[in-house]
């Protein structure tokens, strides 16, 4: 593995500070940022490959529509009965 210029400058900018605080918190501190990052990607969803993002979200949506679907049978009497209350309601208010 060869350094480059840029990764020297680099380490020449950090070796003052890792001697000023000590290396265990400069370490700790490029360990967090590198952590941040890596959390920051996944959330993302930029660490899951697209095939499998769209499939995963191909199969939500179908399984949302089944729900729906379900809910609404399921629902349907429970709204007929408050639509006749509702009209039954609304009858006896003008006697």
């Amino acid at each position: 593995m060869k350094m480059e210029e840029g990764d020297i400058t680099q380490l020449e900018r950090l070796l003052p500070l890792a001697d000023k605080y000590g290396l265990a918190y400069m370490v700790a501190l490029i360990l967090m940022i590198a952590l941040l990052l890596l959390l920051r990607s996944i959330v993302k969803g930029n660490l899951v490959p697209r095939e499998l993002l769209d499939r995963a979200e191909e199969d939500r949506d179908r399984l949302q529509a089944i729900l729906d679907k379900e809910r609404s049978e399921f629902m349907q009497p429970t709204l007929d009965v408050l639509k006749k209350l509702k009209i039954d309601h609304t009858e006896d208010r003008g006697s």
